[in-house]
């Protein structure tokens, strides 16, 4: 039996990606050793991983925000922490004499022990990838979707220019280089994705962004919907049959009250049935008028709902985005944060459903949105065949198989 290190990030975003993958490995007769946050314990167990926990040195946030200052920001604290665990956890980890080191292309930290150790690495993108070849293709794309830069002054004053982006690359790579005692370091590469010699996307090609830009390295291995064992109950008996709306904004977000507001604005009273998750961060019984067509509870059973849905109005996370499509259902997107705005781009232009900029929410186009992805088959259709590229891939069942291939292939060379 080979031992395995998975070296998570502490958002459920990161983590529920990754359960089917390391159950897979267990399968297989792997013994694998999974490092997260303390309240992702329960379903990291349940798939047959030995759970480790950061002691609290992690507390991984994802920071809002935009623009050139917050890049800069997010790269320092990915090298921060992951200066910290690398060497609070070195003695740690080596005493495990992992035979393959696995981590999330944010946790620096798996990548800097695989090295110290001699093993191989394995990144995994559990979030849309994003690497500097993209860029490097369209620089325009990164400044205006990945850095939200559109209204810095600096970026419009040199709009255009070809060599802006390098130019700004070179020198926060160099920043970081130096602060942190780095030799040549791409900032995209090396720190946002903790590049390998072999790199786990959980999507296809066909859904991703200037595909050409990724190598052989970067494996597309599909996405699998892993089932909740810790679903929230759902009165299904409530679902009466009119085309189902399901609105979700994930688990980040706290500041629901304008969007909750929005949404009921936009659908109360409307020809269809609305189920709308808040978290358990918004207080439910504080809603007041709520539609009679809606269903209003913090959780549910989300991928049981979408088996159900018509449309699923969404901030345009990885795991939503990727759980939709599975399920061929069609999506109307309001990013807030982040890599959203980037997920919601690849939906629209997969036309597997339409974006929505969220200065501009309010309910007539909300409602209007919903309106077109119920009446028009074509963003069914289109959600349908990522969904079915996603299963071509080869799946889970392929993603291990490589990585025990590569694996065998490092350590007898």
């Amino acid at each position: 039996m080979a031992k395995v290190i998975y070296f998570g990030v502490d958002l459920h975003g990161h983590v529920n990606p990754t359960l089917g993958l390391i159950r897979k490995l267990v399968e297989r007769g792997n013994e694998v050793v999974y490092y997260c946050s303390d309240e992702f314990r329960g379903k990291i167990e349940r798939t047959g991983a030995t759970f480790r926990s950061y002691r609290g040195l992690l507390n991984f946030a994802m920071h809002e925000g935009s623009g050139i200052d917050t890049f800069l920001v997010f790269a320092d604290f990915i090298m921060e922490k992951g200066r910290l665990l690398a060497d609070r956890l070195f003695e740690e980890v080596s005493g495990l004499r992992p035979v393959c080191i696995i981590h999330d292309a944010f946790a620096y930290w798996g990548k800097e022990l695989a090295a110290k150790l001699g093993v191989p690495g394995v990144s995994v993108f559990a979030n849309f990838p994003f690497i500097h070849e993209m860029a490097a293709s369209d620089p325009g794309f990164f400044m205006e979707h990945v850095l939200r830069a559109g209204d810095d002054p600096l970026y419009k004053k040199y709009k255009g220019h070809t060599d802006m982006y390098p130019k700004l690359i070179e020198k926060v790579s160099r920043m970081i280089a130096r602060r942190h005692g780095l030799g040549e370091v791409n900032v995209i590469n090396d720190v946002f994705g903790s590049k390998q010699p072999l790199n786990l996307i959980f999507s296809s090609r066909a859904f991703q962004l200037y595909e050409e830009a990724f190598d052989e390295s970067y494996l597309f291995a599909g996405y699998t919907a892993d089932p909740r064992a810790d679903a929230e109950p759902f009165p299904m008996d409530r679902l009466d049959g009119r085309p189902l709306v399901y609105i979700a904004f994930g688990t980040i977000l706290h500041d629901l009250g304008d969007l909750i507001e929005g949404c009921m604005k936009a659908f109360g009273g409307e020809e269809v049935q609305v189920v709308m998750s808040v978290g358990r961060q918004f207080k439910v019984e504080q809603l007041a008028g709520v539609p009679d067509n809606f269903l209003v509870m913090p959780y549910v059973p989300q991928l049981e709902l979408l088996e159900r849905a018509d449309a699923f109005v969404t901030h345009g996370g990885a795991n939503s985005i990727y759980e939709s499509l599975c399920a061929g259902v069609p999506m109307v997107v309001v990013p807030q944060v982040f890599d959203e705005f980037m997920g919601a781009l690849m939906v629209e232009r997969a036309e597997a459903g339409i974006r929505l900029e969220s200065e501009a929410f309010a309910p007539e186009p909300l409602r209007e949105a919903v309106r077109s992805v119920l009446n028009d088959p074509a963003y069914r259709i289109g959600s349908a065949r990522i969904g079915d590229s996603f299963r071509a891939t080869g799946g889970l069942d392929m993603a291990v198989q490589s990585i025990i291939h590569y694996t065998e292939q490092r350590v007898n060379a």
